[in-house]
């Protein structure tokens, strides 16, 4: 196989055993277009769109276990 064809592995998200997107949009860690997915799969993505998605998780995994005590 040539090199220069070579397709990259897509990895499963990093993120999908505790996202908030898992439930809320079916997501079984290959939603592509999430910034989640591809940080995890090291191709490029909006730093900013980065940050307001591990808010959102953390804020909603925050909030998950909170109410679980």
């Amino acid at each position: 196989m040539n090199p220069a064809t070579r397709q990259k592995k897509i990895l499963r998200c990093a993120y999908v055993k505790v996202c908030y997107l898992t439930e809320a949009m079916k997501c079984f860690g290959y939603k592509t277009d999430c910034v989640l997915f591809q940080k995890s799969n090291g191709d490029f993505c909006n730093a900013d769109e980065f940050h307001s998605a591990m808010d959102t998780l953390i804020n909603k995994t925050k909030a998950k276990y909170e109410n679980l005590l």
